[in-house]
Order: structure tokens, then C-alpha cells, then sequence
């Protein structure tokens, strides 16, 4: 009989002595033997979904939380929204907690950058020397004593003083012009220029009284610096930038084009941000609970159940949010949730009131954010669920405390798994001994049987010739 034992640990014979379907006896026999095994595994399955379905609820519960924050973020509470008339020579953006209000404003002139060029007529030939570039209070001595073309100075200017200005070069087709332009508009950034030796030629002071404008010039000045001008509510302003932020609070106008007469901005809440804002926290706090109940569910009739069915911790922490909202209470004549358009039906869902939300917002919208965020002794709805929900989910809390003990019985689990393999393991060793042994005996038998019969066939057919 020959007896094979491959790597892969499954064992082969081929019952040469007996005949029998050795492999396909000891398959059976291990089936049986595997069930211990079978049922630690559908254990493990079954903790596996529970760890699982604990995810689906942290899941939601960290949405319920991000939405509860929306609540309380300034750009939801005090969102605001601009519109600007036609014909506007300007733009206007505004932020949380904008000043809000009317405002009359016209662009009599765009705030621009000085520009100063070489002639137009005959490209300059720059030689060794420096060149010194003032403005805003800054200057930058640019050194150029190894001298070089127009190119190379150009690339100089920028690398040395890129900061106050920029420099390129212009071929209009008659000349080579190299053209140095601030890097800010306004007045305040207005640039001199003071060259030595073979940068001479470019000297150039915007304060001077009639600056060259002659682009025949070595160097003249192709744009002035400029400050914007506007017209507010009546009053002259002016400013060094086409972007003005600080004349009506938490408002930024971009000015874009001269304008011959004023236009209105508005600037106004925008409560629908809030609003919004209310529908979410709710569409996720029902589906907080619809996500519980998925999981806790348990139908008598037909003793189905979810995976986390009965357990405390989704039991607890449902009552804390629904209790949360029981205990919510306000000023004036909001006093509870229901006055912010909140409702609960029989199954515990939420619904929320659009209209009688708009009510309380545009009535009393300063007790509405109280009630939301609160005070200093007395927090709101946001910033209750917020601790709430951060002690729920944190490391050590109700989901976490639960999802370690399932993962330690999943440890113990495949500890106790480990354990009966091994025996297995052995159990499957001697069951292919003992029929290897058989296997043996059965076939010495048989050649035995076989010789005798030969000696039989062979006695016989001896005394039958005799």
C-alpha cells in the first residue's frame, strides 16, 4: 500500500491493501469533528456584525454631532447675504456677523500702479553701475557692476527687488523698452528710481513737478500711481487698493469700474443658513434613531431580531438625546423646543416647523441663539448635544466601552479556535494511522488469501492429473 502526505496538510491514500476510499472516510469523520469549530466561527460572524453595526452607529452619531455644531458656528447664526443695484461699479462679499444695512456708494476713480518705461524711440543700453528703487518707505539697491544687457538688468530687478516692483520687456517693434511697474497701487507705493554711472539714465521721481511723460525720453512715466475714490453715503473716500475691507464691517467691496452715478448695496441676514441648518440637525437625529431601531429591532411573531437587539448602551443613549431636547428651555416667550418648531410624533420621530421657526427667528432672534448656543450658566441645544455626544463617542465612552468587550470575546474566541484545530490536527493524525493500519493488515490478509487459494487451485488440479 503506498501512502502519500502532501504540504498543503490534507492527507491522501489509496487503499491499495483494503480497497477502500480512505480520504472520503476520514473527510466524514473530520466533519463531525469540525462542528465545535464550525460554531466558534458563526460566533465570531455573529460579534463581527454586532462591531460592525456599532460602526453604522457612530457613524451617525458623529453626524448628528457635526450637524448639533452647525448650530452654533457664526457663519450659520449670523449669516448674511449682499446684493448689489445695477450699473454697480463694484462688487461686494461679506462674512458672519456683517454690519447690515443700506449703503449708497459710487467708483469715481480705481485705485492703480505706478509704471515707468525706457524709451520708446531707442532701446537704452544699460552699463555698470546701481540702481536704488524707493518706495512705501523701502529701498533696494540693485547692484549691477558687472554690467550686462537690458535682459540681464531686467533679471536683476527682479531678483533683487521683487518686492517693491516688477520688470519686463516690451520689443514695440521700433525699440526695446524695459518697463518697471510697482507691485501695489496707491500712492503710498509710488517708486523713485537713482541710477549711478551706466544706469544714470534711468533716474526718474514721481514727485518731481512734471514728471517726463515723452516716450521719446530715457525714461518716462507711463502711469501715475493712483488712489481709489469712492462716494459712501455722501462722504469722499479714498483708499490705496481696488479692495476695500475696512469701511463697513465684515464687508469687502472690490471696486472695478469708474461709475457716473451711485448704486445701493444691501447687506441683510440671511436666515434661510439657519434654517437649513435646523433641517439638518434633524434629518440627522432621525436618522440616529432610525439606525437604532435597524439594529435593536425584535419582532415576536417571527423571533427575528437586529444584531444589537436589547442592548443598553443604544438605549441610553437614545434617551439622552431625546432628553436633551425635553429639557431644552428658552427666554421670552420661547420656552421650549416646540417654539423653535420642533415636534416629536408617536414613534419618536422629529419634525421641524419651517414657518413657525421663521416666526421666532425674525420676532426674537436674539433668545432663538440663546436657546442654540446658550449662555455662560446655561448651555443650548448645541452645546449640550456637542458634550453630550463627545462623551458618547470618545475613547472609553458607552460605544467604545462595548466595542472593546466584542473585540476581546472575538480574542477569546479564536484563542479557543486555536485550541481545537490542534486537537484536530491530532485527531486527524491518528484516525489516518489507524486506517493506514488497517489499510495494511486488510491487505496482508488478502495475499494470504490469495496464496492459499493458489495452493488450493494448485493441489487440487495434482491430484485430479493423477
Amino acid at each position: 500500500m503506498a501512502t502519500t502526505i502532501p504540504s498543503s496538510g490534507t492527507i491522501t491514500s489509496t487503499g491499495l491493501g483494503s480497497g477502500l476510499d480512505i480520504n472520503g472516510i476520514i473527510d466524514k469523520l473530520m466533519q463531525v469533528e469540525q462542528k465545535p469549530i464550525d460554531a466558534i466561527n458563526q460566533k465570531i460572524s455573529d460579534v463581527q456584525t454586532k462591531i460592525s453595526a456599532f460602526g453604522q452607529v457612530k457613524s451617525a452619531l458623529s453626524t448628528l454631532q457635526s450637524a448639533a455644531k452647525s448650530l452654533s458656528d457664526p457663519n450659520t447664526l449670523y449669516a448674511v447675504t449682499t446684493s448689489v443695484g445695477s450699473g454697480a461699479g463694484f462688487t461686494a462679499t461679506a462674512g458672519a456677523g456683517a454690519a447690515t444695512g443700506t449703503y449708497d456708494i459710487g467708483v469715481q476713480q480705481l485705485a492703480q500702479a505706478q509704471r515707468v518705461a525706457t524709451s520708446a524711440t531707442s532701446t537704452f543700453t544699460p552699463g555698470a553701475g546701481t540702481l536704488t528703487i524707493s518706495a512705501g518707505g523701502q529701498s533696494v539697491q540693485i547692484d549691477f557692476s558687472a554690467g550686462g544687457t537690458l535682459e540681464d538688468l531686467r533679471n536683476a530687478i527682479n531678483d533683487q527687488a521683487n518686492s517693491l516692483v516688477s520688470a519686463t520687456l516690451v520689443d514695440n517693434g521700433t525699440a526695446k523698452q524695459l518697463v518697471i511697474t510697482s507691485r501695489q497701487t496707491g500712492t503710498n507705493q509710488a517708486f523713485s528710481l537713482t541710477g549711478t554711472d551706466g544706469l544714470s539714465g534711468l533716474t526718474f521721481d514721481p514727485n518731481a513737478t512734471n514728471p517726463p511723460t515723452d516716450p521719446s525720453s530715457d525714461i518716462y512715466q507711463v502711469q501715475a500711481a493712483q488712489d481709489a475714490k469712492i462716494t459712501f453715503n455722501g462722504l469722499t473716500v479714498t483708499r490705496f487698493s481696488n479692495t476695500i475691507d475696512d469701511l463697513i464691517p465684515g464687508v469687502t467691496l472690490t471696486l472695478q469700474s469708474v461709475t457716473s452715478s451711485t448704486a445701493p448695496l444691501n447687506v441683510q441676514r440671511d436666515n434661510s443658513a439657519l434654517e437649513k441648518a435646523m433641517q439638518s440637525f434633524v434629518d440627522a437625529y432621525n436618522a440616529v434613531n432610525n439606525t437604532i431601531y435597524t439594529l435593536t429591532y425584535y419582532d415576536p411573531s417571527t423571533k427575528t431580531a437586529g444584531p444589537l437587539s436589547g442592548d443598553s448602551a443604544l438605549r441610553t443613549i437614545q434617551n439622552q438625546l431625546r432628553n436633551t431636547l425635553n429639557s431644552l428651555t428658552g427666554s421670552g416667550t420661547l420656552r421650549s423646543y416646540t417654539d423653535l418648531g420642533l415636534t416629536f410624533d408617536d414613534k419618536g420621530k422629529l419634525s421641524f416647523d419651517t414657518a413657525t421657526f421663521d416666526k421666532a427667528l425674525q420676532t426674537q432672534p436674539s433668545a432663538v441663539k440663546q436657546m442654540l448656543v446658550g449662555t455662560d450658566t446655561q448651555p443650548g441645544l448645541a452645546t449640550r448635544l456637542d458634550s453630550l455626544l463627545t462623551i458618547d463617542l470618545q475613547t472609553g465612552g458607552l460605544l467604545d466601552a462595548s466595542v472593546q468587550g466584542l473585540n476581546s470575546k472575538v480574542t477569546l474566541l479564536n484563542s479557543q479556535k486555536e485550541r481545537l484545530q490542534s486537537q484536530l490536527d491530532r485527531i486527524q493524525a491518528t484516525y489516518q494511522q489507524q486506517f493506514n493500519n488497517m489499510d495494511t493488515i486488510v491487505g496482508q490478509y488478502n495475499s494470504l488469501s490469495t496464496y492459499l487459494t493458489q495452493q488450493f487451485n494448485a493441489l487440487f488440479a495434482s491430484s485430479k492429473s493423477g
